[in-house]
């Protein structure tokens, strides 16, 4: 960074001979000093001027200060960047680091929801103002068709643009980040669709007729997910445990592209079996052979999928839930997503006494939080039963100790 300093007087200006500038030899007057930054972008100078110095060497001293606080990242070095030149910059920056999901959502949440509203807009003069009005058209007219965004979704936005905006302070980019303590929505209780007892009580009948029979029980009585159950193999299959390892998962991008990816976190588990899920995969691993060999193909081996089409290619995590729900149909309940049925097993298991902390190891969730927060209405009515338990069983106690013949 360079910089110079020159006086302020009104006078007017002297040249010698060869045509150069000569200082006023009055004494009246203030001094100013001018520090030049070299920045990328289509205008890579700018100046920080300061004056109001009653000598020179104070101006020398305030711009050798001046420039020492640059060089601590004291005063941000400005510059002409919008908020869309350096989002996506930050993207690709950021994406080798995230998961395939993860970087696809970024994108998305950036490009729908914020480039639109913030992209022109210089960053260093983004303010909390800007992201507030910005959260309420959102919130008001921001989905797809004009339709309000949910304030989750409205929350997750903030969230990533919080973290890019941390990064642009943490790089110096700016000094400090506006979207801190920015209000946001209350968060939603999601009105989770489930199937009760009875619902499920109709749909296996039709579903055991189904090929995909043991998947849609592994799903209602396991919980697994879409991508967990297209993304189970064989090797994954443990008869003699009576068990089967979550270890691999076939989800989508953000494109809809099939990606194979590990779980992450305590999503990746061992889940027990029962004596109907065993048989119910053996079954199927007795109808995969037969199809495979109408191809001239061998048994399934380790490797191999659990849950392939007919024609032994792998089915596409969508498509699974396009069979479920026509099943669905087919039984006469309520069409669900295939991701409820999982949350029908976990509201199963609450009704039938397991305790939050089981169904959190059974579902795979990061911790017993995120089931007590899911499932809230289910926990706080095992709560009160505990509660009518407990005191039943205080008071039964007490009733039956003999009564003190001293008094």
């Amino acid at each position: 960074m360079s910089g110079h300093v020159y006086k302020r007087c009104g006078c007017p200006v002297r040249r010698d001979p060869k045509g150069k500038k000569l200082p006023c030899p009055r004494t009246h007057g203030s001094w100013t000093f001018v520090a030049n930054a070299t920045m990328e972008g289509p205008q890579p100078r700018r100046q920080h001027t300061k004056g109001g110095f009653a000598t020179k060497r104070e101006a020398e001293a305030a711009l050798r200060a001046f420039q020492a606080s640059v060089d601590r990242g004291e005063v941000q070095r400005q510059s002409k960047i919008t908020v869309k030149d350096y989002v996506l910059r930050w993207l690709d920056a950021v994406e080798p680091s995230l998961a395939v999901t993860a970087a696809g959502n970024y994108r998305i949440l950036m490009r729908c929801y914020v480039l639109p509203h913030l992209g022109e807009r210089e960053l260093s003069a983004l303010r909390p103002d800007h992201l507030i009005q910005t959260y309420r058209v959102l919130l008001t007219r921001g989905g797809r068709g004009g339709r309000a965004l949910s304030p989750t979704t409205v929350r997750t936005v903030h969230r990533v643009l919080t973290k890019a905006l941390n990064d642009a302070v943490r790089d110096g980019v700016l000094m400090r980040n506006p979207s801190a303590n920015v209000p946001l929505p209350k968060p939603v209780q999601p009105n989770l669709q489930v199937w009760n007892r009875a619902q499920i009580a109709a749909f296996l009948p039709v579903a055991s007729q189904d090929r995909l029979y043991a998947a849609w029980l592994l799903a209602l009585l396991c919980g697994l997910r879409r991508g967990e159950l297209a993304g189970l193999r064989w090797g994954d299959v443990d008869q003699q445990e009576r068990s089967i390892r979550i270890v691999s998962q076939r989800t989508t991008d953000a494109s809809s592209r099939v990606i194979v990816k590990d779980p992450k976190g305590t999503s990746r588990r061992t889940v027990d079996l029962g004596p109907v899920l065993l048989e119910a995969l053996r079954g199927h691993f007795d109808r995969t052979t037969r199809e495979r060999q109408q191809y001239g193909l061998p048994a399934p081996g380790q490797a191999d999928l659990v849950f392939l089409q007919a024609d032994t290619s792998p089915y596409h995590p969508d498509r699974l839930r396009q069979l479920f729900q026509a099943l669905a149909r087919q039984a006469g309940v309520p069409v669900i997503r295939l991701h409820d049925a999982r949350h029908s097993c976990a509201t199963l298991a609450l009704d039938a006494g397991l305790h939050p902390k089981v169904v959190q190891q059974l579902l795979g969730h990061s911790s017993w939080g995120v089931t007590m927060d899911l499932y809230s209405h289910k926990v706080e009515r095992l709560q009160r039963d505990a509660t009518q338990q407990l005191e039943m069983l205080v008071t039964t106690s007490a009733a039956a100790q003999p009564a003190d013949p001293l008094l």
